[in-house]
């Protein structure tokens, strides 16, 4: 992942409201052109600068890879040798559900049939 670049455009006191706008390494324009998003501080436990910028992180980096992705979609990848082609792999082995013991059910459960 690339470094995020976050900054702080404006902040609403009274309602303490802070607008950032944000990019990337991986941008395809200047931080300054794109629009902004705004957080509220009593929304996050958070004491200081320092800690507000760390709890909206995840948020961001995610918002910045949606974006850069939009902007930058992967190329198509050339697949015209494939047809044809046969492989043998081992089955992924998926999770199955413990069995529900009838003493396990609740009465809905039981008898799922509405009663008119």
């Amino acid at each position: 992942m690339s470094n995020i670049k976050i900054k702080i455009v404006e902040i609403d006191q009274d309602s303490h409201t802070v607008l950032v706008k944000y990019s990337s390494d991986n941008s395809k324009k200047s931080i300054d052109d794109y629009p902004a998003v705004a957080f509220q501080t009593t929304n996050y436990n958070v004491k200081n600068l320092d800690e507000f910028i760390e709890a909206i992180r995840p948020q961001i980096s995610l918002y910045v890879e949606q974006r850069d992705l939009a902007e930058s979609p992967p190329q198509p990848i050339d697949i015209s040798g494939w047809n044809g082609h046969e492989v043998e792999v081992t089955a992924t082995e998926l999770s199955r559900p413990e069995p529900v013991l009838d003493n396990q059910l609740t009465p809905a459960q039981k008898s799922p049939e509405v009663i008119l």
